[in-house]
């Protein structure tokens, strides 16, 4: 091979000369490669990297790097840069690491996201009690625009949904009920089912995907931009300047989006019985009359603590957030899951509560 001969080190002829490393990769080992830098009289950044990288290659397939090198240009650049490790002969890293280190590890993890958490709940509960001393301190017009995106803006698919949800139930129960002639009473059934539970549980996932999501995104982002640091600098806590008007936004959202859905699920419903030729009179009675007022309260209330839910997990996930590359993905993908996971254990406690009070 020739030699490579370096006689300029600016950034535009060292970058004609990276193309000098696909030769190197076509060498055997043993065989010799010569970089003459004799006619160079100061090394650059670009230079070093070229260095760096010729040196790498060679290493890789046992080929010998001879300098020219009288002026001595070479000798600081090798004292500066570990060139052993591109020296072939590092052992092989293990992909997997022993089972009980790994579940040490994940133990760890937990313990340390659980005492996360636990801070993170005990800083927002300590700043919604100074927020209630202090009402002129919360952010009333982030709490506006959070709310607006997390309930004006998800209206048209939470509706859509609410829609979909009760044509379905609608057709699902009355193939069954029509076989006995009682297709009346799938008003009924639609109505109890979206007002206690389909309703709120339906639209807290959606929030979960939407706000809780976008909560984690924005928060991380700020972290991982070092805003939350400067905040913290100016003297501003990022719970009380970033966390509690989300909070706020998603816990307020929530009973008007599930209104919006339990609506719609209900006029999906009258247009299936309809197609049934049951009038709309007989369908809208038979909701008035299987939907008390403690019911349609519960609702509201169990999606109202699903959207507190939905807002603390997405923001806690958004302060844990990572200094990575994947960081904000990892901490949007949290709060969704750890959103849905809450809110179904939630409504699953709810549930029994209920069952045992008898109501």
């Amino acid at each position: 091979m020739k030699p490579i001969v370096i006689k300029s080190a600016d950034a535009e002829s060292i970058a004609r000369r990276w193309g000098e490393l696909r030769r190197v990769d076509r060498l055997k080992g043993g065989e010799t490669v010569t970089l003459d830098v004799s006619g160079l009289s100061a090394p650059t950044a670009a230079f070093e990297a070229f260095f760096l990288a010729l040196d790498r290659h060679a290493a890789a397939r046992a080929v010998r790097v001879e300098a020219v090198d009288p002026n001595g240009l070479l000798a600081p650049i090798r004292a500066r840069y570990d060139f052993t490790a591109y020296d072939g002969k590092a052992p092989a890293r293990h992909r997997h690491r022993p089972f009980f280190v790994a579940v040490g590890q994940g133990v760890c993890a937990w313990c340390a996201a659980a005492r996360a958490n636990c801070a993170f709940l005990g800083e927002t509960f300590a700043n919604a009690l100074s927020l209630l001393v202090h009402p002129r301190r919360f952010r009333f017009r982030d709490a506006a625009l959070a709310f607006e995106r997390a309930g004006f803006d998800g209206l048209p698919i939470t509706t859509a949904i609410g829609f979909l949800l009760g044509l379905i139930l609608a057709f699902e129960s009355a193939a069954s009920l029509r076989m006995f002639g009682v297709e009346v009473y799938v008003a009924d059934l639609i109505a109890i089912g979206l007002f206690r539970e389909l309703g709120p549980l339906v639209t807290a996932i959606i929030l979960a995907g939407r706000s809780g999501s976008a909560f984690a995104a924005e928060i991380g982002t700020m972290k991982v931009d070092e805003e939350l640091d400067a905040l913290t600098t100016f003297g501003l806590p990022p719970v009380r300047f970033l966390v509690m008007p989300r909070v706020v936004a998603a816990t307020l959202a929530m009973p008007v989006l599930t209104i919006f859905a339990e609506l719609a699920g209900l006029v999906g419903g009258s247009i299936v019985l309809q197609l049934m030729r049951v009038p709309p009179v007989v369908y809208w009675s038979h909701v008035a009359s299987s939907s008390s007022l403690f019911i349609i309260l519960l609702g509201l209330g169990k999606s109202a603590l699903f959207g507190l839910l939905v807002g603390l997990i997405g923001c806690s996930a958004g302060m844990r957030t990572r200094n990575t590359a994947d960081g904000v993905g990892v901490a949007a993908t949290t709060a969704v899951v750890g959103g849905i996971v809450a809110i179904a254990v939630t409504d699953g406690l709810v549930a029994v509560v209920c069952y045992f009070l008898g109501v």
